[in-house]
């Protein structure tokens, strides 16, 4: 395997917004074992300031919104037991792949924590003490500070002192950003490779001799103390399951069978130079590397494979949670995972439908076995077409077809938490109205791409009447496109309108919203008038041609606050100019956006990275490809990597080459495919996977390349 986890940094991105998971995981990795810290208000558990409450076990990565998880808290302590106030400040805070450590200044210990898939390894470095403790805190969670509405609220703990080396409980939780209302409760059988001299409970904060406690209301807690010698070192495994106890002590005793501390950390750091084996970069410096490399980590720290872990039905099928949004991860981190893990990219889908077939809908969120929230559409209909159009194995096409049906017709309960809402109007009216869903420009966008999705899978299904319908309702968008309505020298833009057809009055292209909101989510119309991803040929038209088009995207980009780089509608408009016939303008806004955006350090990322979205989306930039989610296309941009090969899944390679790459030589004036001339901006995935040699010949000034036909679209379909 190449040796690619060294150059991951998993402190990169976790301040300024990206809300990173600084702490060791594995791939898809279940325990997410790391710092929580202050006002316990962090996404990922970490903030740059105030004391670490202690460490616990589960976590999301790079999410905004309310918190999630905080489970099971175990924090070392010297001197005299507490059941609240043990926080203490830290120094010497550093991680790398598998492994995080810091000083607690307060107790003058060191942590050290390395993980395998579904338990925790701790080691714990005391100063001489005749009272230094393990405390577990079995009713922590993370708070959403002043989002009350999507705070966890613990509703149930309980703590068991097994014996001196043994402590097990549970914690039960419902709340959090998908405003979950079944709750989720999290096991935990903690082993210790040192026995207690003493040990004890806490319930609601009393100080308790009593070996077990439970609490139907809130918090309870157990303490390990030890006599320590200056630097003993206590070690101490947290095997956690979302099933039962008997579940936690089987994940600890397997997956560690002792305390080896090394061991385990080798292991991790060995399970992500396999992942990251799949992709190989030449001739680009440590530092790019370490962007690069902590990109795709990122990708794959979420969705999580709890396979095994299901608590809500039996099932062969993969089970994954954590998919914390598709709305998020549908365009370039569901397409990348397919190219670099392709296994894993497969057994989510599957899992999706199994969530289908036993919850009633797809998610577009889901975390704590939970469906929620509904963002924009229902768009785990681009994960199913994209996987089926990419041959990702051992998927049931009809149940995937069934489930992507289910959403497009049948209007759930409760629209924030899954299918689409506003759909009764949508399908008798053909838009989304004012009256019938909050961000209504938003989601008619997203309900017609969606429904292209569908008409992509029933044509291969050989379901043709299911294709037109759906070929015609993938055109919706054109509904609220208002060609009268002017802002700055250009005409038509995506309008919401009222059941009775008149538009929204009091608009402005660049109004936006959240949940409750009556225009466009993280994006303004501006951005959502370039988002017909199936169908960017009748954008043009609709936009007056590609001259005029050209000028749109240009007029989008450069005047200050109506593109968003960090956040997703907007991804795929620097490579429209491909389809107008610009490719030099897409090298040129691609290149200036990675620059201005992207850097190593823990301010790296332009604002959530939104499990790995923003990461992937960096990485088909350098790379110097990019996809068009939900169809078996690929653009070709500007690379800025001189040479980056992807071990396929079918055992052979595909490579793609930047000659004469530099910071000034962003333009591709010339390309070979095998060495023969490639006229086009674009391929297809089938092109990809037969391997071969993509050369771009990179120069400062752009040429006539390339002279081929604009990548397709769905209007080309009708034809």
């Amino acid at each position: 395997h190449t040796q690619a986890a060294k150059y991951i940094d998993p402190f990169l991105g976790t301040e300024g917004g990206g809300n990173v998971f600084p702490g060791p995981s594995l791939p898809f990795g279940m325990t997410k074992p790391g710092p929580d810290v202050g006002p316990n208000t962090g996404n990922a558990g970490w903030l740059a300031e105030g004391d670490i409450n202690g460490f616990s076990q589960t976590h999301v990565s790079g999410t905004g919104g309310g918190a999630k998880y905080g489970n099971i808290l175990v924090q070392p302590t010297v001197g005299e037991l507490r059941s609240t106030d043990f926080g203490s400040p830290r120094e010497g805070e550093t991680a790398s792949v598998g492994f995080y450590q810091v000083n607690l200044t307060r107790y003058a210990t060191r942590v050290e924590i390395t993980t395998a898939r579904r338990v925790a390894l701790y080691r714990f470095t005391y100063p001489k003490s005749a009272n230094a403790n393990i405390l577990f805190d079995a009713g922590n969670c993370l708070s959403s500070g002043a989002r009350q509405h999507e705070d966890q609220h613990l509703t149930a703990s309980s703590v068991k002192i097994v014996s001196p080396t043994e402590v097990s409980g549970s914690t039960t939780v419902t709340g959090g950003w998908n405003q979950q209302t079944r709750p989720y409760t999290v096991y935990f059988y903690a082993i210790s490779d040192t026995p207690a001299s003493r040990s004890g409970t806490w319930r609601d904060n009393t100080l308790s001799p009593e070996l077990e406690q439970s609490n139907s209301a809130g918090k309870t807690g157990a303490w390990l103390q030890f006599s320590t010698k200056q630097g003993q070192q206590v070690r101490l495994k947290v095997g956690i399951s979302f099933i039962s106890v008997d579940q936690a002590r089987l994940n600890a005793t397997r997956e560690i069978s002792g305390f080896d501390f090394e061991k385990t950390r080798t292991a991790a750091e060995s399970a992500w130079n396999a992942v990251l084996s799949t992709i190989e970069v030449q001739g680009v410096t440590p530092e790019a590397k370490q962007l690069f490399y902590t990109s795709l980590y990122h990708t794959m720290l979420m969705p999580v494979d709890r396979t095994g872990e299901n608590p809500l039905w039996q099932s062969t099928e993969p089970y994954f949670d954590d998919f914390y949004a598709i709305w998020d991860t549908f365009r370039t981190s569901a397409p990348l995972l397919t190219l670099i893990a392709p296994k894993s990219q497969a057994s989510s889908v599957r899992a999706l439908i199994d969530i289908y077939r036993h919850d009633g809908y797809l998610p577009d969120a889901r975390s704590g076995n939970f469906n929620g929230r509904t963002q924009g559409g229902s768009n785990a209909e681009f994960f199913l077409t994209d996987a089926y159009l990419k041959k990702l194995p051992e998927i049931d096409w009809n149940a995937a077809y069934a489930a992507e049906l289910k959403d497009a017709e049948v209007a759930p309960e409760n629209q924030f938490k899954e299918g689409r809402g506003g759909l009764e109007d949508y399908k008798s009216l053909g838009y989304v109205t004012i009256e019938g869903v909050d961000r209504p420009g938003s989601k008619q966008m997203e309900y017609a791409a969606d429904d292209f999705e569908i008409a992509l899978l029933a044509k291969a299904l050989g379901k043709t009447f299911d294709y037109e319908k759906y070929l015609t309702r993938s055109r919706n968008w054109e509904k609220l496109w208002d060609s009268d309505f002017e802002d700055g020298g250009f005409r038509g833009f995506i309008r919401p309108r009222h059941q009775d057809g008149s538009w929204k009055q009091d608009f402005t292209v660049m109004q936006h919203c959240t949940w409750g909101g009556d225009t466009f989510y993280e994006g303004n119309s501006w951005t959502y008038s370039t988002f017909v991803p199936q169908d960017v040929a009748a954008l043009i038209r609709k936009a007056g041609g590609n001259e005029l088009f050209v000028k749109r995207l240009d007029a989008f980009f450069d005047v200050p606050g109506r593109y968003d780089v960090g956040n997703e509608p907007g991804f795929l408009a620097p490579y429209l100019y491909v389809w107008a016939g610009r490719h030099d303008k897409t090298a040129e806004r691609v290149r200036e956006i990675i620059a201005r955006n992207y850097h190593t350090g823990r301010k790296g990322l332009p604002g959530n990275d939104d499990s790995g979205a923003m990461g992937s989306w960096y990485a088909f930039g350098v790379i110097g490809i990019f996809p068009n989610a939900g169809q078996d296309v690929y653009l070709i941009g500007s690379p800025s990597i001189p040479e980056t090969t992807f071990h396929l899944i079918n055992g052979k390679s595909f490579t793609v080459e930047a000659r004469n790459v530099s910071a000034e030589n962003k333009y591709v004036v010339a390309a070979e495919w095998n060495g023969k001339p490639y006229d086009k901006a674009w391929f297809r995935h089938e092109n990809l996977m037969q391997g071969g040699r993509l050369v771009l010949r990179m120069a400062s000034k752009p040429s006539t390349w390339p002279t081929g036909p604009p990548p397709p679209s769905a209007s080309d379909l009708e034809q």
